[in-house]
């Protein structure tokens, strides 16, 4: 496996995800993001926990090709994206990501 192809993929914005690779995905980001945090907290490293935040990249990535793939427009795209930043909103718009149902035709997206 190519390591760039790996990180490029996670931080590609261009395309559509299906449900259970976004899943997948977003689960490893998640899993590394509170890693880092929480050891960032118990080793009292602020630079660790502030270098955590920089996950958010690739989240965002994965909810814009779900988007894609879910086929919505970019004002819904923005408006879930913006949803994922707000603690008890994100919990909403995850799920919304997970359970939407993909466009099974050729979108403009790919």
């Amino acid at each position: 496996m190519d390591v760039f192809k790996i990180i490029n993929d996670f931080l590609t914005f261009q395309g559509r995800l299906e449900k259970q690779p976004f899943i997948k995905r977003y689960l490893i980001v998640f899993v590394i993001m509170y890693a880092l945090i929480t050891i960032g907290q118990s080793m009292q490293m602020p630079l660790l926990v502030t270098a955590s935040s920089i996950l958010v990249i690739p989240q965002m990535s994965l909810a814009v090709r779900r988007c894609h793939d879910i086929g919505l427009s970019w004002p819904k795209t923005v408006l879930i994206l913006v949803g994922l930043i707000i603690p008890l909103v994100s919990l909403i718009s995850l799920i919304f990501l997970c359970w939407g149902k993909s466009d099974p035709y050729r979108n403009q997206f790919g």
